[in-house]
């Protein structure tokens, strides 16, 4: 059977609660919450559930691995990652999402960003004002920088275009770190990681009761599905269809070690930026070929970055992953309770990372309150 989301979400967080203001627990026992996915959605909602009062266990399949969605990420968290007029209501949302990160890293403490401020230009001059224009007559914080501006902010471009923008609230965050740092404050906070495959979402009359994890359960007032696309196949145990799709993406990893690099780059066609530790990391579409077209994609990345910085040849190559992005049927969040079965919450957006803490906030609310 189909599904709906009741109620819809809506674009903006409830200014009935501000970002900052801290959970409290609304509920005389500790309920009980099983989290599936160990990603930075998962992650995010473990967290924010747990330091609300929640009994929390996450079910996490494969900590370590490096072809995940969230491994994959390139990190990139702000407003000039989409244009205002593409989508105006996501736009406002990760507008919102931002002030999120803000109260994390307040209540965490330093959060893994491997950059701050991102320097954008598109294929023309023409372009790249255009794209400036539209972000601030958004109000967001942008502006044009050419010449000395442009060499002053990154010296170590060798192709600078005529026209950059300068996003100084964007930033570059260790999609992977942050998810484990999130996880370990979970934990501190009391809730538990499972590790093993979430096989099927149980059911007694219309109401969640287990998850079944290598063919045990694990008894639950509430299910937080926030496996990506995984989730979808999850649901199905449970008879429901969630619109979830997928689009796949490729993260690069270059072992340099004196690159130079200070910010955020995204120039027409390569997307770069330090790695918190050493090297570089850029991000590519999915090749035509599939994982056979991933080597010559490598290469012509590798010869692009060379290009941009100067360099005699491409930087050696680290590592190369691609995984699947969960994306949804109409581009919005789902972060809600699905209609027809009490206790089951799909937790599904992208991009992820941006929206991570913004939606795992959203969820502890949801559920603490139902």
């Amino acid at each position: 059977m189909t599904s709906e989301f009741a109620p819809r979400p809506p674009s903006g967080f409830s200014t009935a609660v501000p970002l900052s203001t801290p959970h409290s627990p609304t509920v005389k026992r500790r309920v009980q919450v099983v989290v599936v996915g160990g990603g930075i959605m998962g992650a995010s909602a473990a967290w924010h559930l747990a330091h609300a009062g929640a009994a929390v266990t996450l079910v996490e399949s494969a900590p370590q691995s490096r072809t995940t969605a969230t491994s994959c990420s390139f990190g990139w968290v702000g407003s000039s990652a989409s244009t205002p007029s593409s989508n105006p209501a996501a736009y406002a949302e990760r507008l919102q999402a931002l002030e999120a990160f803000a109260a994390i890293e307040r209540q965490l403490g330093p959060l893994p960003i491997a950059a701050r401020g991102a320097l954008l230009w598109g294929a023309s001059e023409e372009e790249t004002a255009a794209m400036i224009a539209e972000h601030r007559a958004a109000g967001t914080q942008m502006e044009g920088l050419a010449g000395s501006q442009i060499a002053d902010m990154e010296p170590r471009l060798a192709q600078r275009p005529p026209l950059a923008a300068w996003a100084p609230d964007d930033f570059a965050v260790e999609p992977a770190l942050l998810a484990r740092q999130l996880r370990a404050r979970a934990l501190d906070l009391g809730a538990c990681v499972r590790h093993g495959t979430a096989d099927a979402v149980e059911v007694a009359g219309n109401r969640v009761a287990a998850v079944v994890v290598d063919g045990q359960k694990l008894m639950a007032d509430t299910v937080v599905l926030a496996n990506g696309f995984g989730a979808g196949a999850l649901a199905l145990t449970a008879g429901v269809d969630l619109p979830i799709g997928q689009s796949p993406a490729v993260l690069l990893r270059w072992d340099m070690q004196a690159h130079g690099l200070r910010h955020l780059v995204c120039a027409d066609d390569v997307e770069l930026r330090p790695a918190l530790a050493a090297g570089l990391v850029s991000a590519a579409d999915y090749p035509r070929a599939g994982e056979a077209g991933l080597p010559a994609l490598a290469a012509r990345t590798g010869r692009q970055v060379a290009q941009l910085l100067g360099l005699a040849k491409a930087p050696p190559l680290r590592s190369v992953g691609a995984a699947q992005r969960p994306m949804t049927s109409d581009d919005r969040p789902l972060c809600g309770y699905v209609e027809g079965i009490d206790g089951l919450f799909a937790l599904v957006a992208h991009p992820g990372v941006i929206l991570a803490p913004f939606l795992g906030r959203r969820c502890a609310q949801s559920v603490l309150v139902a």
